[in-house]
């Protein structure tokens, strides 16, 4: 039977224990910092008693009741936790760490939990939790990666194990967030400014009628071989758009940082490089950014 335990019984922490025991679960334990401090603490109260949590005092008492392990805390607690619940830890133990921080992160919590003999994971979890909760769909990297992925799968846990290097599955996480975050803050200035200009709508639908029915990994190629030849054009055109949101009083973050983002690429000189050609792969626009002249 697995004896699974939670650092930490947050939002995140709540959520995966929530769906683990509908999926049959027999026990989850968990231990909090928060878990006596009001008012987190009757938050921490309600959730336990719904699923039937056990609360440990400590971390020693959690790791003492448990051989499965998930830190649920911060990416800034990732490493504090991990030295805290090393001298807990034994060989039996699998620690999985699901906080958002870097590879870096992530590789200095390994080597504390490595170090005192048991197995870490990596768990980067690739969508939101209230929508998912146990099914979120995760991805396992480290030396316990495989181990984590075989004990949680049967209770209907979405794991892919992808390597055995602790970083690997958070730097994917982050490289993602680059755009989904990023599509997030272009949605919040282009929607202001469309909002005062009455035009949303009309704009939506022009860029729904550009992007819909074309696959992601096409428009990718589109937009990358297109933009790294005619980035001094469309450097230009920024500027027009950051005076007209300067104007509407609209903040232009975004639209400043596309038009420097432009401007360093047509410096790079790539549509003389090509030839002023668009280039047909989008591995070849790549090479050229990764090899400036000089």
């Amino acid at each position: 039977m697995l004896r699974l335990g939670f650092i930490g019984f947050g939002g995140a922490g709540y959520g995966l224990a929530k769906g683990l025991r509908q999926a049959g679960l027999a026990e989850v334990h968990f231990f909090d910092r928060m878990q006596e401090t009001p008012p987190f603490a009757e938050v921490i109260g309600r959730h336990s008693a719904e699923l039937g949590a056990v609360r440990a005092a400590t971390i020693a008492e959690l790791l003492a009741r448990t051989d499965c392990v998930i830190s649920c805390v911060t990416g800034s607690m990732a490493v504090s936790v991990a030295e805290e619940a090393a001298p807990h830890l034994t060989p039996a133990h699998l620690y999985a760490d699901v906080n958002t921080a870097s590879p870096q992160v992530k590789k200095q919590a390994a080597a504390i939990v490595e170090r005192a003999g048991a197995s870490f994971t990596d768990a980067a979890m690739m969508g939101a939790i209230p929508a998912f909760l146990h099914r979120v769909p995760i991805l396992a990297s480290g030396s316990g990666a495989s181990r984590f992925r075989d004990a949680l799968t049967p209770y209907g846990m979405n794991i892919r194990a992808i390597g055995e290097e602790p970083g690997q599955a958070s730097a994917i996480k982050l490289c993602r967030s680059i755009f989904t975050k990023g599509l997030l803050s272009l949605l919040i200035e282009l929607l202001t400014a469309t909002h005062r200009l009455g035009v949303d709508d009309t704009v939506l639908a022009s860029i729904a009628e550009s992007l819909d029915g074309t696959p992601f990994t096409e428009t990718a190629r589109l937009q990358m071989t297109k933009g790294v030849v005619n980035a001094e054009r469309m450097a230009h055109e920024m500027e027009e758009v950051v005076a007209t949101l300067e104007e509407l009083a609209v903040p232009a973050a975004m639209s400043r940082a596309s038009r420097e983002t432009l401007l360093r690429c047509a410096g790079l000189g790539l549509r003389e490089r090509l030839g002023g050609e668009i280039p047909s792969t989008l591995a070849e626009v790549l090479a050229a950014l990764e090899n400036p002249p000089g």
